[in-house]
């Protein structure tokens, strides 16, 4: 079957701006909203499931204002010391092992990500709701790539749903699978049904952020927060310094995979990179700072809420894409 509906990607579209404005300085505007464990004053940002993080440095992201999740890679007892905490990462086999016998007190919050690739698996879905039956939890699912599951995971109770697939630096899927959906018609078109169910699952962009304008076109698309792997990963940390070389992998690379714990090793849809720090992590919180402040101000926003409701996502032509995206 063709479908014959053109579908968009970030760099298709733009943002215009509003027609009159009464703010007079991007000061007025505030670019954060509550973390995803419910802290008031962080950027809608949160850090890829990916070993760039780990349990010496989330603390930084948590402190730059960005939500951090602990990957797969971190020990199975550390993760769930600390999902009461934040939020950490486990496969549908440690999850299964949660809801048998959990090792914690049930009635005490704790913040599950079920992490696999393929989120349109009915599995997923059946498990998200043996989780919150089992305990106390705030739940994010995903990856997904059809805007209709997005319902499935709101109504099985899904506090935050990834969207996207394929997309990431470290990612293979759609290069060798084919297999993908245009992330501004994804994003988009699920905002839409959020919205028009007035569905309470959060609404997690996740994946090929290249640019602060591709964070930027994302919440003004309709996501509530956005997913970064590649750009927080070159950021330099405490005891980094910028120009120094780390290999960045995706995390179904077979040498993820083995240090996740697989025995048996899959053919991975993931590819490793040979990278550089490019700058420190809180110079480019800074720069993210005053460029959303900026677009909001220029979409007569004051807020991220005013943000989703007022930016206007434009298709624009192929030379216009260009002239915007080739600096």
């Amino acid at each position: 079957m063709l479908k014959k509906e053109t579908l968009y990607s970030l760099r298709d579209i733009c943002i215009i701006p509003a027609v009159l404005t009464d703010i007079k300085s991007r000061s007025e505007c505030n670019p954060c909203r509550k973390s995803i464990t419910d802290v008031y004053g962080y950027y809608p940002l949160i850090t890829a499931p990916m070993d760039f993080v780990r349990l010496e440095n989330i603390h930084e992201f948590e402190k730059a204002g960005i939500s951090g999740i602990l990957p797969r890679t971190v020990p199975f007892d550390k993760r769930i010391e600390f999902c009461k905490y934040n939020f950490c990462a486990f496969s549908l086999k440690e999850c299964r092992e949660l809801c048998s016998n959990p090792p914690f007190n049930v009635d005490e919050c704790h913040y599950i990500l079920i992490d696999i690739a393929n989120g349109m698996m009915e599995e997923e879905i059946n498990m998200g709701k043996r989780l919150k039956d089992a305990f106390n939890c705030k739940l994010m699912g995903g990856n997904i790539g059809n805007p209709s599951t997005y319902l499935l995971y709101d109504q099985s109770g899904f506090d935050f749903v990834r969207v996207g697939i394929g997309d990431g630096a470290g990612c293979l899927t759609s290069y060798q699978l084919g297999v993908s959906y245009p992330y501004a018609s994804l994003i988009s078109e699920i905002s839409e049904l959020k919205y028009r169910y007035h569905s309470h699952c959060k609404i997690i962009a996740d994946g090929g952020m290249s640019s602060y304008s591709d964070i930027i076109k994302c919440l003004g698309l309709g996501a509530d927060y956005v997913m970064c792997g590649k750009l927080l990963a070159q950021a330099a940390l405490e005891g980094e310094e910028i120009g120094m070389d780390f290999v960045y992998r995706g995390m179904s690379t077979k040498s993820a995979q083995k240090d996740m714990g697989a025995t048996k090793l899959k053919t991975a849809e993931g590819k490793t990179l040979q990278l550089k720090k490019e700058y420190t992590l809180s110079g480019w919180i800074e720069n993210f700072d005053s460029y959303l402040r900026s677009a909001m101000s220029y979409c007569d926003s004051r807020d991220l809420k005013e943000f989703r409701e007022k930016a206007i996502c434009q298709v624009i032509s192929p030379n216009s894409s260009y002239k915007i995206n080739n600096k």
